[in-house]
């Protein structure tokens, strides 16, 4: 199982959903993306979706102000 890291803090959406896809197109079975972000709509919508969407699970938590972690992980 490897993790990756990704940041993608003062991005906004297309960019943030691009980097995800980029990130998580060589991921095997267990393997996490680490994400964090600061933009409210691809915290709490467009990445998310696009985990559910690409057989991934996705816990999210805020670590800061306006600062969010996402860990996907490849089912």
């Amino acid at each position: 199982m490897a993790t990756k890291k990704l940041d993608i803090t003062g991005k906004v959406c297309p960019y943030c959903l691009l980097a995800v896809q980029k990130s998580t197109a060589g991921l095997e079975k267990g393997d996490e993306l680490i994400v964090t972000c600061d933009h409210p709509p691809a915290a709490a919508n467009t990445i998310p979706q696009y985990a559910q969407d690409n057989g991934m699970t996705i816990e999210s938590r805020k670590v800061g102000s306006g600062l969010w972690e996402l860990k996907l992980t490849k089912k």
